[in-house]
């Protein structure tokens, strides 16, 4: 898979913990999970967030982030990472994700590859992590077990074994894969590391009203290396709904509450497809600034 470049700026998303609420059965819950992680991915998010808020339901939310947290790791790494669980007993309804991360393990691993791998022991001083169905990787210093690491690959050392060392993403220009998260409402809102909080809505400003605001703020994250968050609400409260709901308010300069579907055409918009119509336009933005 040809490694697509990194747009910045970065943008993370972030769904509450109840975004599946409406979903009559844990097959629907599954399908909308991979629905939200597919449109997350297909438009560069850096990171997807479930924030919690009120009185949250613990097991609510471990389902909706161990399925996520399944979906973007690759598959090869899977069983080393997660043991049999009910939340993810339906794991196999999930359609593959394929970020460059989640490369095709029947293809033998080239020298100058980028692979994700996990630590599975040690030799000696050195780390050997499975990086394939059949592939491994010696590296420099014992890493902990069970830790993920990005690798460029050196050379085949002998049958299925090979030579890497460890990448930092943060210095490749190319995009691989999101992360999951959890974190407080509160906490993610007045998170400094973001220049711009997107709230979305339809009771926001048009986006047509806001649009030379919304570039020139895509413009000014990029230039000043910052990221930019993008909020979505819950099926039932809209995001100003929850916001009050936790004494925060939307009038900080840091915040936009934006309609991004101005005349739509259906009574109502679900997450999943709220995700791909907003990023859509974003993603057009930061195309076009790269």
């Amino acid at each position: 898979m040809r490694l697509p470049r990194l747009l910045k700026p970065l943008i993370d998303v972030a769904v509450p913990w109840n975004v599946l609420e409406e979903a009559p059965d844990e097959r629907e819950k599954v399908r909308k999970i991979g629905y939200i992680c597919r449109g997350a991915a297909i438009f560069q998010t850096s990171r997807l967030i479930v924030y919690t808020y009120g009185r949250w339901n613990e097991q609510e939310t471990r389902f909706l982030l161990r399925n996520l947290e399944y979906m973007v790791t690759p598959p090869y790494l899977r069983k080393h990472l997660f043991k049999i669980e009910s939340e993810l007993k339906l794991a196999g309804l999930l359609p593959p994700l394929r970020t460059p991360s989640h490369y095709s393990t029947r293809e033998r691993p080239r020298p100058g590859d980028l692979v994700e791998g996990v630590v599975v022991r040690w030799d000696g001083y050195y780390s050997i992590a499975k990086i394939g169905e059949s592939y491994y990787a010696k590296i420099p210093r014992p890493h902990p077990v069970g830790s993920r690491l990005v690798l460029r690959i050196e050379a085949e050392s002998g049958s299925g074994m090979y030579r890497a060392h460890i990448v930092s993403l943060d210095k490749l220009n190319v995009y691989w894969n999101l992360r999951v998260e959890q974190r407080g409402l509160r906490e993610l809102i007045e998170d400094k590391s973001y220049d711009t909080v997107i709230l979305t809505g339809r009771e926001g400003e048009e986006v047509c009203d806001l649009y030379e605001d919304l570039v020139s703020r895509v413009k000014r994250a990029k230039s000043v290396d910052k990221r930019i968050l993008v909020v979505f609400g819950s099926p039932r409260l809209g995001v100003e709904e929850i916001l009050r709901s936790e004494g925060l308010g939307i009038e900080s300069d840091r915040m936009l509450f934006i309609n991004f579907v101005p005349e739509q055409g259906v009574e109502t918009i679900r997450t999943e497809e709220a995700i791909i119509a907003v990023l859509s336009i974003l993603h057009l933005m930061r195309a076009c600034l790269a």
